[in-house]
């Protein structure tokens, strides 16, 4: 998933009042074509360094 189209999700997530999100889908991120190194969640467009995915067990 580009970036760009993450933080429009994020925007519509926030508009939605912010709701909890369990992450159940995950892609990578793109930047202007190259990966980022992160994961996107398709849901609420929250951006997880391989660092934190690992805490979260993914």
């Amino acid at each position: 998933m580009q970036m760009r189209d993450a933080m429009k999700l994020q925007r519509a997530w926030q508009a939605k009042g912010a709701p909890p999100c369990a992450h159940p889908e995950m892609d990578v991120e793109f930047d202007l074509g190259g990966r980022t190194g992160d994961k996107v969640c398709t849901t609420c467009g929250e951006s997880f360094s391989r660092e934190e995915l690992k805490e979260m067990g993914r």
